[in-house]
């Protein structure tokens, strides 16, 4: 029978993988307590949680969801995930950079929708514009035919007075 906290801790791991079932594992060997304090802190301004697993239950929690071609064996040693929810690229983009920063800290690998991606694919990620970079210009996008009809509209209704007035300066 296993142990209530082993139990506990997989029902978490569980909750975490339900809410945010995109993740990127890193191995943080060599890392201090302050520098994984100050990961942590930049991945929360993000609203991104970093947690550090215990690698057999995580690898149950990960069982359970059947991620594609998970190499399960990369399971060992000390081991922390990313969980986004929805910005992969802002994590990625900022665990890329912590990277940079700390030679010791590494990242592993991914999961998204279900699939599997190694280093190099997120990595990749990490260069792509983050969700608000996107809306941005979606909005921007989208606002550019309206700007372009109001000032349109304005043009036509100048050309008309500037007409109007020129007819009755000629007739006046």
């Amino acid at each position: 029978m296993p142990a209530v906290n082993k139990v506990a801790l997989k029902e978490e791991y569980d909750g975490f993988l339900e809410e945010s079932p995109n993740f990127i594992m890193t191995r943080f060997t060599g890392l201090d307590v302050a520098q994984l304090t100050d990961l942590r802190s930049k991945l929360y301004e993000k609203g991104i949680q970093y947690r550090v697993v215990k690698n057999r239950i995580f690898k149950l929690s990960l069982r359970d969801r059947e991620v594609k071609d998970f190499p399960y064996d990369e399971l060992r040693g000390p081991i922390g995930v990313v969980f986004p929810k929805e910005d992969m690229p802002t994590g990625a983009k900022i665990l890329k950079d912590f990277a940079k920063e700390h030679e010791p800290f590494e990242i592993m690998s991914g999961v998204m929708e279900s699939n599997f991606y190694d280093v190099k694919a997120v990595e990749s990620l990490a260069n792509l514009p983050s969700k608000e970079q996107l809306l941005a210009t979606i909005a921007v996008g989208l606002n550019s035919p309206a700007t372009k009809i109001a000032v349109g509209i304005k043009e036509v209704m100048a050309s008309l007075a500037r007409a109007i007035k020129a007819v009755g300066e000629k007739n006046g």
